[in-house]
């Protein structure tokens, strides 16, 4: 699989690092990729953490494999191989997972999962709703097929982050984890990638008052209301990228996968924030606007590109990117777009 060098460097935050070697045992690379930017950081570190509720892990372990394979992350198809060894999955069962062969050990309920999985990772076309239904229908919760969306876009967050920095593969857990070490020390493995599940029941995102509160109010009962709430919180308060070019990266990708709630809620903000009418749409057409410095509108015509992408020329323009700005601006645009991108998608569904 293509995969480019590393395109933001290694920077060191004493603090963070002891916090991150609590949870894991060591550091990996990534943390340091991601320290310099405090909400991405925070999400990096807390979303893959989440363990599922209210549908069986097992289908929790196969989505963050496929979203890793539908989004082409090198680093991330590396680290979830490794985990489902850790959990006593063989080689045979991931190679099919990955190569989409319909698996006798899955039941007619785990097989529409993992359509399920596939279509919200691609959303192209745009996943049907249906599919939810069909999903509760075969007797999964609503709350279970929320949960079920949340775990994707959070997966797929992870995924975008990763690839559009290049994240450098976790060489030394695949070896450990394809080798008799693996076997030996699958515990240490899973301490690793494996940290105590957030207890909050997502009360947070109406208390601070902020956007989308309506979708994160859908997935009230889950502990993922909390840390979309948390990250964009975080995003939205950080000012290294400006307001308004934040909420027309919101615009682009909402517009773009035609997300008509998020497209009314980006449409809000940008006009409290003083954009008139007329310029918030002319903006979404031109991808750019008189609000924005040229390197905001570099940063936001590459935002649509950040949608649907194929890797190696994802990674390409991001190191074209980074040629405009600097490393903490370039960070900040990568995480806000991957944000939008995993909001946008869960809003498509449960709004």
């Amino acid at each position: 699989m293509p995969w480019a060098d590393p395109l933001l460097p290694r920077v060191s935050d004493p603090h963070f690092e002891e916090v991150v070697k609590d949870r894991f045992g060591k550091v990996p690379d990534i943390y340091f990729r991601v320290s310099p930017s405090k909400w991405l950081r925070e999400a990096v570190m807390e979303w893959p953490q989440y363990r599922v509720q209210y549908f069986p892990s097992k289908l929790g372990y196969i989505a963050g494999l496929i979203c890793a394979q539908e989004n082409a992350c090198r680093y991330c198809i590396g680290v979830t191989r490794a985990y489902l060894k850790s959990q006593g999955y063989n080689d045979n069962f991931i190679n099919m997972i990955e190569r989409d062969r319909q698996l006798a050990e899955l039941n007619e309920k785990e097989r529409v999962f993992v359509q399920f999985c596939r279509s919200l990772s691609r959303s192209s076309p745009r996943p049907p709703k249906s599919l939810l239904m069909r999903l509760q229908r075969l007797g999964y919760s609503e709350l279970a097929v929320k949960e079920m969306a949340w775990w994707i876009v959070a997966n797929c967050f992870i995924n975008r982050v990763s690839t559009f920095i290049s994240v450098p593969p976790m060489a030394d857990l695949e070896r450990m984890s394809r080798g008799l070490l693996g076997k030996i020390f699958r515990r240490v493995i899973k301490k690793r990638l494996e940290a105590p599940q957030r207890s909050e029941l997502g009360t947070k995102a109406s208390e601070q008052g902020q956007s989308f509160v309506q979708m994160m109010d859908s997935l009230k009962g889950l502990p993922a209301a909390d840390y979309i709430g948390t990250a964009l919180q975080g995003a939205m308060q950080s000012d290294i990228l400006s307001k308004e070019l934040k909420i027309l990266m919101f615009s682009v990708v909402a517009k773009t996968l035609q997300c008509e709630f998020c497209i009314s809620e980006s449409k809000e903000m940008a006009l409290n924030m003083g954009f008139d009418e007329d310029e918030y749409e002319l903006a979404l057409v031109t991808l750019n606007s008189k609000k924005l410095s040229n390197q905001e509108s570099e940063i936001l015509k590459w935002t649509r590109e950040t949608i649907h992408f194929d890797t190696f020329v994802i990674q390409g323009r991001v190191k074209e990117l980074s040629t405009k700005t600097d490393n903490v601006v370039l960070l900040e645009a990568i995480g806000l777009a991957s944000l939008a991108n995993a909001i946008v998608r869960l809003a498509i569904l449960i709004k």
